[in-house]
């Protein structure tokens, strides 16, 4: 079999009408990078990847005819990796990995024009949809291929995001909703406020779902490490499940590990991993029992196999970042995977609702993955019509 065309998509919607902050910024724009592999033999591998190598606006240029072209990691696969691997056996992912992999250290890249996290996001989509066509190839799905430890996965909703004019009962009856859907765990932002108005809104949220439902704290590195370790300590009786990426960017290594040795609270971080190298420092030094690799925004699936295997040798669970119709597929297949994210709110995340004609179900808080070769998805074309920029 041979890789005959690389397709790279970037499908694109525009800001909520409500805004929904985190702890530092707004949710901008929602954007989705799909990658189609083709081959000789009419198999076709989907892709999807997203973060920093789709950044905005440069995710899409108006010519001067008034059409639209895709930028950004979108141009790295049509210009970069597409020459690179046509002509290949797409089921020889490991060394295709590594060839693209390569070309974030090759002499000359940084004269080209192309920022490294651009070739990685763009190694993400690509490597995701040569897994694609491996399960299509063998006619099974590919958490089988992974493993097969099961087939449905425990789901948590990220929500209790700060939106102008939401009360403390908003809150409260926002995580009611989550509860009613069958959700036992459930994700709240913090750090756009005070400590102690943070703690008054997540123990309002306790006191209303009781101790049956688990509670996960997103900081997005809202916090420098004093106010983290201060903020763990106050939210320690309050039974949460993990404390996400409490500290600033700069020191989500050592700094984390301060945290992490100053609460029992269970520290998670690793959405924003480049790679295996990253996940390491994050298990090692920065004390983290949760790893979140996000394997759509960075290398894909051939290198969140190396972090799942560092977790496995650590006692870290994996707990992967966005995306659950892919990561679905790791937790479901490996004995580290832990939990998927999801965002019911189609405003908050229309990829779930509407970039696909086919995924799987999430009904009372799981995830029943497809009985279907590859990753079981059919894209909306109606969607990629209306929506997508071509590179």
């Amino acid at each position: 079999m041979k890789i005959t065309d690389i397709e790279a998509i970037a499908v694109v919607w525009p800001p909520p009408e409500k805004h929904y902050w985190t702890a530092l910024r707004p949710i901008g724009r929602v954007s989705e990078l799909v990658v189609r592999v083709y081959t000789d033999e009419g198999l076709v591998g989907i892709g999807e990847a997203h973060g920093a190598g789709m950044p905005f606006p440069n995710v899409y240029r108006q010519n001067p005819d008034g059409t639209l072209r895709a930028e950004g990691a979108s141009r790295v696969i049509v210009d970069l990796l597409k020459p690179l691997l046509m002509g290949e056996d797409p089921l020889n992912n490991e060394r295709l990995w590594a060839k693209m992999f390569n070309l974030c250290h090759e002499i000359g890249w940084a004269g080209a024009g192309r920022g490294r996290s651009e070739i990685l996001t763009a190694i993400a989509g690509v490597d995701i949809a040569l897994w694609d066509i491996k399960g299509k190839a063998a006619s099974l799905p590919v958490y089988k291929l992974l493993g097969g430890q099961r087939d449905t996965v425990p789901c948590y909703v990220t929500g209790g995001y700060y939106q102008d004019g939401k009360t403390l009962g908003d809150l409260v009856q926002e995580c009611e909703t989550y509860a009613d859907l069958g959700y036992k765990a459930i994700k709240l932002k913090i750090g756009h406020v005070g400590v102690a108005e943070d703690v008054e809104r997540v123990t309002a949220v306790r006191q209303a779902l009781g101790p049956s439902i688990d509670l996960m704290l997103d900081v997005n590195e809202g916090y420098d490490v004093p106010t983290a370790i201060r903020a763990a300590r106050l939210l320690e009786p309050l039974n949460i499940r993990w404390l996400e990426e409490p500290v600033h960017w700069y020191d989500r290594v050592e700094g984390l590990g301060q945290v992490a040795r100053s609460t029992s609270i269970p520290i998670a971080s690793g959405e924003n991993a480049s790679h295996r190298w990253d996940a390491r420092d994050l298990i090692n030094r920065g004390g983290i029992r949760v790893m979140q690799f996000d394997c759509t925004r960075n290398c894909g699936i051939t290198e969140a196999l190396k972090v799942a295997a560092l977790c496995a040798m650590q006692n870290v669970r994996l707990a992967p970042h966005h995306d659950p119709q892919i990561h679905g597929h790791l937790v479901a297949g490996l004995p580290v995977g832990e939990i998927l994210e999801t965002f019911p709110a189609a405003d908050r995340d229309p990829i779930w609702a509407e970039l696909f004609s086919v995924r799987p179900e999430i009904k009372n808080g799981e995830m029943t993955l497809l009985d279907r070769p590859g990753w079981g998805i059919e894209l909306d074309e109606n969607t990629l019509r209306t929506r997508g920029v071509w590179a």
